[in-house]
């Protein structure tokens, strides 16, 4: 998964002579190598968050909303409420998550979410079932941009959308898992005087809590912390990291750095485009099966054709995002990703039969190909750890806000076509794509720029003030 650099990230670093023995084969291997140590056991954490955030749409097909006494917008709400205190934790989370030990932090908040979606299928009533997902949504908030933030750490800019893209298969596997689980799990309905949604909360809490007790053990630290690494590995990693970014370090955070940082126009696009991809991708997820029932199927067979489109779109984000890192271009798939999506919106709520089913494939399919996209993309063009650490919280915190839209935009009286929310998707897309083309072009303006000398004046600088500039250095180049 690697790349030969280009001539705009090289940078003129002498590389030790330890440093020099390790050749491109070498380097591979020791890719390789962290590529196995990181991303399987992320992902794996990251499949079981997700898992249990959306296992609530397949609940209600198994008699939730009947043994809690739910009615009218109730169900939106629990599926709502969710999201409060993730979208307030997530970037508090990310400063706590730089001063913590990353497996330690993962741990502590696994095991929280884990017991709390456990104990919620003991829930008698609606408000238990609430402060549940409340308690779910405080434990699940430093997740997401941690493992993004972990990840952004440790690759350099152009390798970092493929990781990403395995990363977020995480997604597709949970979306599949999710509805085979509520058929499987939904159809014990009854055993031992339990309601089918009571053991999908039972099982799945229980999974999430023991591995909680793996990511204590294996979760890995950031680059320089790293024991898994030889010495001369690891020197080699921090060097080719610190010449693919300029002034990169992992700098504890700040509160006023991170201030600064969401004074950037960049990390403030970054949450415009997800919060565009986010709104379709959880409306897929949640309501997904509920919108398969009104195609005259049962439970069960809703259940288990909500999985094929996410695994169409699981394979074809890894394709998409193996080959934007190949060509270094990323606006041009995020823009394809958001128009297929939009056209898929359109075939669900105006065709029928096998051609709406059809357009749920085109809708995942291309909401996945943004969404590792977006977030490498706009991590791509930031150097520093503290930004990097800002802009993934900041997407994930404004993400969420599409989380709470899609729990508001989809009530039952709009069966069977539910056209206020798939409406409500379109227009953050296209919102989304708005910010795609003016990140796109603002950074081939200053691109253009530097390489006409136009921030050469910037090497007048002292060194030291050069290797602060990070991403406004003249020889950074965005990516596009």
């Amino acid at each position: 998964m690697s790349h030969s650099e280009s001539p705009s990230e090289s940078y003129s670093e002498t590389p030790t002579q330890e440093e020099e023995i390790i050749g491109p084969l070498q380097a591979k291997q020791i890719l390789r190598k962290i590529d196995w140590r990181i991303i399987p056991l992320l992902q794996f954490l990251y499949m079981l968050t997700f898992l249990d955030r959306v296992n609530i749409g397949n609940a209600r097909l198994w008699n939730l909303e009947r043994d809690l006494k739910m009615s009218g917008y109730d169900y939106n709400i629990v599926v709502l409420i969710f999201y409060i205190p993730y979208i307030i934790l997530e970037i508090p989370s990310n400063y706590f998550f730089n001063r913590i030990e990353p497996r330690k932090f993962m741990a502590i908040i696994m095991m929280g979410w884990g017991l709390t979606i456990t104990f919620s299928g003991f829930s008698q009533s609606y408000a238990g079932l609430l402060v549940s997902r409340v308690l779910i949504g405080v434990f699940e908030a430093g997740m997401f941009p941690g493992c993004i933030y972990l990840i952004s750490g440790w690759y350099r800019r152009h390798e970092l959308v493929t990781r990403m893209a395995f990363f977020f298969v995480a997604n597709d596997i949970a979306g599949t898992i999710s509805g085979l689980f509520g058929a499987g799990l939904g159809s014990l309905d009854g055993l031992n005087g339990y309601s089918g949604w009571r053991w999908i909360f039972f099982i799945e809490g229980a999974m999430t809590s023991l591995a909680a007790i793996l990511a204590w053990f294996f979760v890995p630290p950031f680059p320089e912390d790293s024991s898994f690494l030889t010495p001369v590995e690891k020197k080699w990693l921090l060097r080719r990291l610190k010449t693919d970014n300029k002034g990169m370090s992992h700098e504890k955070m700040t509160i006023g750095s991170v201030v600064d940082s969401l004074k950037d126009w960049k990390v403030l696009t970054s949450g415009v485009i997800y919060l565009g991809v986010c709104t379709t991708a959880y409306s897929i997820s949640v309501f997904q099966p509920t919108i398969l029932l009104t195609f005259g199927w049962d439970d069960l067979k809703s259940n288990l054709l909500s999985a094929p489109p996410r695994v169409a779109s699981g394979i074809i984000s890894v394709t998409i995002g193996i080959w934007s890192d190949r060509i270094q271009l990323r606006g041009i798939f995020c823009l394809g990703g958001f128009l297929l999506s939009i056209l898929g919106m359109f075939l669900i709520a105006y065709l029928e039969g096998a051609l709406r089913y059809m357009g749920i494939y085109f809708a995942a399919i291309g909401i996945y190909i943004v969404q590792p996209l977006s977030i490498a993309w706009c991590t791509n063009q930031v150097t520093s750890s503290n930004k990097r650490g800002t802009i993934t919280a900041f997407a994930g915190t404004i993400g969420q806000v599409g989380g709470i839209i899609s729990a508001v935009v989809f009530p039952s009286q709009d069966s069977p076509r539910y056209i206020p929310g798939l409406m409500t998707c379109i227009a953050l897309q296209i919102a989304g794509i708005i910010a795609v083309v003016n990140l796109w072009i603002c950074c081939y303006y200053e691109n253009r720029q530097r390489e006409a000398g136009k921030r050469d004046y910037l090497r007048d600088l002292s060194q030291e003030d050069q290797d602060r500039l990070g991403e406004k250095h003249p020889d950074f180049r965005y990516t596009l």
